[in-house]
């Protein structure tokens, strides 16, 4: 029980700065610039610790057969890699994706593609749009605007003309076009998924006198201004506009031939994700607040997400333990790599309007089970046969990379810089100099 206890303490010695850097996150609101310093230092450590202490160790379980022990660690990696990617991925359909920054603004970007590819795949029916070149057609709906209207408000009319292209994403609206020739043109009602006003931005005169919504509408918006940038760089796209304006199809024109629209489609969607550009700050907490609608259900995602990135090492540390040695690279590194994890977390949490009670208890929990974990490790691996040991510390090692791949080194580098990289290299040293204490 000795050797159970010292396992037990050296977990809740590994993750003691969880709650430190919950902490610190909170009180001290760090900028995104040192937040993103610490993450890569951490993530430095965290890549030395399972280097050294993880893989190392499982590649020498069978000595007298190398190839043996790399077939063991690299099945546990992988499975390890695949399970926490997986897991990753279903709980952040829960609402776990809001424990981070980085997990935030990826999923924001990919919400933010279905609704763009969504859209072109509406605009590609519309003559209009698919005189645009494909690369520049993602430019206009970039800058596309969500507009929103009660029902009975006019979208547009005589004072504020329909000169823009609207797209309806919800609702209905009640079209009222120009008198020809002296005739009153046909009143028509549009739903979700048509489009009005194209053929405004073609001729430079609106055909509807007024549009107004029916019920609450949702539309999108493409301006005339940032349609006409892109027509005023091409002598060819100006060319094409000119005839679609001697030969007016109509409005929301559904003709086209289907091949010829997919073929559109499929080139406009193409690298859309690189086109998008990357959530602004104001977004991502906009974002994070207006998703945290799930109550305790969010709240539990978020936590089994913190869990997720921090406890897969819990049950090495008490596995790897030889009597009452610890390696003190590990816990070391583990406790160096912690810090930024619970600072960088809790400081979004706490914009997000978490009390600082509810995010330092979430943490101490936390930490609390890194211990438990780590004691239970000791138990049942310490004594495992060594290719069961191969394949679980593989596994640690594996669910650690994916971590750090996919959202310590990100967002380090997206507000960090250059600075990245020399903040990796310095956490990766400081985790080599734990473990020279340790000899």
């Amino acid at each position: 029980m000795e050797h159970v206890a010292l396992a037990f303490l050296f977990g809740g010695l590994s993750a003691a700065s969880l709650p430190l850097g919950a902490a610190a996150g909170i009180w001290f609101n760090p900028s995104l610039r040192l937040t993103a310093a610490v993450m890569a230092f951490g993530a430095g450590a965290l890549l030395c610790a399972l280097a050294l202490e993880l893989v190392v160790p499982a590649l020498a379980h069978f000595p007298d057969d190398p190839f043996q022990s790399f077939i063991w660690m690299a099945i546990g990696a992988m499975a390890g890699c695949l399970l926490f990617i997986g897991l990753d991925h279903a709980l952040a359909n829960m609402g776990g994706y809001l424990r981070k920054h980085s997990t935030i603004a990826h999923r924001l970007k990919r919400i933010k593609k279905t609704q763009y590819h969504k859209m072109l795949d509406k605009l590609s029916v519309l003559d209009v749009m698919r005189a645009l070149p494909p690369d520049e057609i993602k430019r206009v709906v970039s800058d596309i605007e969500k507009r929103v209207f009660k029902a009975g408000a006019l979208v547009c009319h005589e004072e504020a003309p329909c000169d823009a292209l609207f797209l309806i994403e919800s609702g209905k609206v009640r079209i009222y076009p120009h008198a020809t020739n002296g005739q009153e043109g046909k009143i028509t009602v549009l739903g979700s998924g048509e489009a009005f006003g194209e053929m405004a931005l073609v001729t430079g005169v609106p055909a509807i006198k007024r549009a107004e919504a029916v019920e609450d509408t949702i539309l999108w918006e493409v301006h005339k201004d940032d349609f006409n940038e892109v027509v005023a760089v091409s002598p060819a796209l100006r060319k094409t506009l000119g005839r679609l304006s001697a030969h007016d199809r109509g409005e929301a024109s559904n003709d086209i031939e289907r091949k010829q629209s997919e073929a559109w489609l499929a080139a406009a969607i193409h690298n859309l994700e690189s086109e998008l550009g990357k959530p602004t700050e104001a977004e991502i907490i906009s974002a994070a607040r207006a998703q945290k609608t799930g109550g305790s259900n969010v709240a539990l995602a978020i936590w089994l997400g913190i869990a997720l990135d921090g406890i897969p090492e819990s049950l090495v540390i008490g596995g790897s333990m030889e009597g009452a040695n610890i390696s003190l690279a590990l816990v070391g590194g583990l406790f160096l790599a912690n810090f930024p994890e619970s600072m960088s977390s809790a400081s979004v949490m706490k914009k997000q309007g978490s009390s600082s009670f509810n995010i330092i208890g979430m943490w101490v929990s936390l930490m609390v089970m890194t211990a438990v974990g780590s004691a239970l490790g000791h138990i049942f691996i310490g004594d495992a046969p060594h290719h069961l040991r191969a394949l679980l510390e593989g596994m640690a090692a594996g669910a650690m990379l994916a971590m750090i791949a996919q959202t310590m080194l990100p967002e380090a580098y997206e507000h960090g810089g250059w600075l990245t990289g020399l903040m990796t290299v310095v956490g990766f040293l400081a985790a080599i100099f734990m473990g020279t204490l340790g000899h």
